[in-house]
């Protein structure tokens, strides 16, 4: 049994310590990016500390579509991603 299939996917929180962020041209503007491991994944948010109940619910709404999504935290922001295969406009018109 393919327990990916069948169990949706979590958001999963990940120190900034861990990625290698990067800038890339999309959309006719710069965008952010991290890097983790072999994976590349695109801004989508940011939110403050105070606020970072509506950056895991974003992540979540994401999750739940099948859209791997990371949460990274620097200093008092947390900050949600995609997968780079998912257009950043996307990714946040569809949560």
């Amino acid at each position: 049994m393919n327990l990916r299939r069948t169990m949706p996917m979590i958001p999963l929180f990940l120190s900034h310590q861990l990625v290698h962020p990067f800038k890339f041209w999309y959309d006719n503007q710069l965008q952010e990016g991290i890097r983790f491991g072999k994976e590349l994944y695109c801004f989508v948010a940011d939110f403050a500390a105070a606020d970072r109940q509506k950056a895991f619910s974003l992540a979540v709404s994401l999750a739940e579509q099948g859209t791997p999504v990371y949460i990274t935290c620097m200093g008092a922001k947390y900050k949600v991603w995609v997968n780079l295969g998912i257009c950043p406009h996307e990714a946040t018109t569809a949560a």
